[in-house]
């Protein structure tokens, strides 16, 4: 799982315009391409996405729900800016979601799973971007295994989120440290011990908020300019 760009040759036929604008916009967003607190414009965005009006404004409307970016009626359309606050609020989320999900629907994916995924997470010679994605769907799995269509939903929300917070905090210094924690989940969920596992999430999650927090107070002055940002200038110009 990840963002990048889809050439030409690429694009299904079964893809709207509106969709192919929607998920380009959204990874520019999440990939920090387009830093938060960036200001847009239709006319510009029309311009890089290469789209008319129309598939641009879906796709902002969409990204908006999804509280990527906010339009503010007469003063512009804004990437909505990350802050400490929201990182608290956006691991409290994750803690209540996914120990749960491993808990009680880890049951549900079979040993087999577990076994490679171990196996996946031992491997040292990964580069980073192979590593993000395994990160990515080992979390996933969890979920799914709900069935919830609601909680998948709303965890899309928060891996999103969480997508650009990684971004911004370099976490590459963590990867390997968080596969070992991966590691652990998976063995205690290959032993049947849910209690465990899910407290082996909960660590897991509980250490890379604080890796989040650590880099962003301590360690990168320009992180901490972007993470201080928490609303849009009342005098943001007309546009």
């Amino acid at each position: 799982m990840g963002y990048r760009n889809v050439s030409k040759e690429e694009k299904k036929p079964s893809q709207s315009l509106k969709q192919i604008v929607y998920e380009d916009l959204k990874r520019r967003i999440i990939s920090c391409e387009i830093l938060p607190g960036t200001q847009l414009t239709e006319e510009i965005l029309c311009e890089q996405l290469k789209a008319s009006r129309t598939p641009v404004r879906d796709a902002l409307s969409r990204l908006e729900q999804e509280q990527l970016l906010t339009i503010h009626p007469k003063k512009g359309i804004f990437v909505n800016t990350v802050s400490l606050a929201n990182v608290s609020e956006l691991f409290e989320a994750r803690l209540r979601i996914e120990p749960y999900a491993v808990q009680y629907y880890g049951n549900r994916i079979g040993d087999d799973v577990y076994v490679e995924c171990i196996r996946r997470f031992e491997s040292e010679t990964r580069k980073s971007r192979e590593l993000y994605r395994l990160d990515d769907e080992f979390h996933q799995m969890f979920i799914d295994a709900t069935r919830n269509r609601y909680l998948i939903m709303f965890y899309n929300t928060v891996r999103d989120q969480t997508m650009r917070y990684r971004v911004l905090s370099a976490m590459e210094r963590r990867l390997f440290d968080s596969q070992a924690e991966h590691r652990e989940v998976a063995m205690q969920c290959l032993r049947g011990n849910w209690e465990r596992a899910a407290e082996a999430m909960r660590s897991h999650i509980e250490n890379s908020k604080i890796s989040i927090l650590d880099y962003v107070m301590h360690q990168n002055r320009d992180a901490k300019n972007i993470f201080a940002a928490t609303d849009i200038p009342a005098e943001a110009p007309e546009t």
